[in-house]
């Protein structure tokens, strides 16, 4: 596989989750990645596993829309993606179309997701954005 197929298996990977099973992508995340949330709060994967695995995140499913930039270096990529996730969190339902930006590293030549950032979700009824 190029490097180009095996980062958009990995998006692939992170972003379906069809049965709702929580944290699938965390076996492509390094434990020093970090991941900012729509708040533009930065969460450190000690916390996203936390939140992760916690009672406090439920997920219906998850699937990506569409890929709709990515550039792959010798070592370096990034990638802009939209999801469309269902999920509960403290309680509260959450029906959203969400684009992620995400930086990926080429270590010990596995690709691993280093950093990422989250939109505020948009219904799905919403126009979705144009890239």
């Amino acid at each position: 596989h190029s490097d180009k197929n095996v980062i958009q298996n990995i998006i692939h990977d992170m972003t379906n989750r069809p049965d709702g099973e929580k944290n699938v992508g965390r076996s492509h995340m390094t434990d020093d990645s970090v991941f900012i949330r729509p708040t533009g709060n930065p969460l450190d994967m000690k916390g996203w596993d936390a939140m992760m695995n916690s009672d406090d995140v439920t997920f219906k499913f998850s699937k990506l829309i569409s890929i709709n930039k990515l550039e792959v270096g010798q070592d370096m990529a990034y990638a802009c993606y939209t999801s469309h996730s269902q999920f509960n969190y403290k309680g509260t339902d959450n029906d959203d179309i969400a684009v992620f930006t995400a930086i990926y590293r080429k270590l010990d030549g596995v690709w691993k997701f280093v950093f990422g950032q989250r939109s505020s979700g948009r219904s799905p009824s919403d126009e979705l954005p144009k890239f």
